[in-house]
């Protein structure tokens, strides 16, 4: 009886606790809106094996294409190109695509790997764009494109990576741990609870602050909110479960050492590392690769030294800069 007992209590107490942590996710998801694009343009769906995708088309349709390829973080998506898709289209025709498990982008509850990513921006030029195109990517995703440069050089005229990080020079296998976090993230109710506490909106302010901006003042209540409402989407948590892991990592040496078309590397001067500790990791693997550095910057210099950045990017793709 004394056995009964207690384990009619530790069922009490569980599932007094399941039920809680299940209150806390649902008042959680009530706080986030349905998210729409700020971005101006042709919205359009591209029906790719895993799910839709979402993506914006702006510019002439003569004009060079280029593709804008977002970062991994918390609520990621192509907002984060909402300073310079208007720019660039006065030269280029441009595409923006929110990747899967992203943004206005379905988010099926799937195992998200590199390769998911990397056959994703690769069908993508492909099927969508269909010829080359210069491909701009910012952090964690820009080893994809530079294994997709590599292996379907038809589709890329060049390549432009928005403050990536060294680490993808080195081979990297998550460990156990990693797939325990996975798995705990991916769990319904403990999961979606442990999700939700790295993505509240105090976390996301401290993300940017700690990894994102040079400048605080941009990171603005409109900007965490946007943020937030991305975050906290049905099935969010299965991508970034994959993310926050280590489990999208994957080694961009040989191929980066082997690419022949150009490459321009935009560094934050404020950025984890020095520019100077970055170009020369770099260099040591391609030493055709281009570097340039964005004063007052940090992990986003495409958002706080916009015109600076679209001015790069239009001298590097060989457009000429109009005053």
């Amino acid at each position: 009886m004394k056995f009964a007992g207690k384990l009619l209590t530790t069922g009490l107490v569980i599932g007094g606790a399941l039920g809680a942590l299940t209150l806390f996710n649902k008042m959680t998801d009530s706080q986030a809106g349905e998210i729409d694009t700020v971005l101006k343009g042709e919205e359009r769906r591209y029906p790719w094996k895993d799910g839709d995708i979402f993506y914006l088309v702006k510019g002439n349709r003569e004009s060079k294409p280029l593709l804008l390829v977002h970062g991994f973080g918390p609520g990621a998506s192509s907002y984060e190109w909402r300073k310079n898709i208007d720019g660039l289209a006065e030269h280029f025709r441009v595409y923006a695509l929110d990747l899967l498990g992203y943004g206005l982008s379905d988010r099926p509850a799937i195992d998200y790997t590199a390769e998911t990513y990397s056959d994703l921006i690769s069908d993508f030029l492909k099927e969508v764009i269909g010829k080359p195109a210069v491909v701009v990517a910012r952090g964690e995703t820009s080893p994809y494109v530079i294994a997709d440069a590599y292996r379907r050089p038809q589709f890329f005229e060049r390549l432009v990576l928005v403050a990536p990080s060294p680490v993808m020079l080195q081979e990297s296998v998550p460990g156990p741990l990693n797939g325990l976090l996975k798995a705990l993230l991916r769990a319904p109710v403990i999961g979606q609870f442990a999700y939700n506490l790295l993505t509240s909106r105090r976390a996301i302010q401290n993300y940017y602050d700690i990894q994102g901006y040079h400048n605080p003042g941009l990171i603005t209540d409109e900007l965490v909110e946007y943020i937030f409402s991305s975050a906290h989407q049905s099935n969010a948590r299965f991508a970034a479960a994959s993310a926050l892991t280590g489990n999208l990592m994957t080694d961009a040496h040989e191929p980066l050492a082997r690419l022949q078309m150009p490459v321009v590397i935009v560094l934050g001067r404020e950025g984890a590392l020095t520019p100077g500790e970055a170009s020369a990791a770099f260099k040591r693997v391609n030493a055709r690769i281009e570097t340039r550095t964005l004063d007052n910057a940090s992990q986003q210099p495409q958002d706080e030294q916009a015109a600076k950045f679209n001015a790069l990017v239009r001298e590097f793709a060989g457009v000429t800069v109009t005053q």
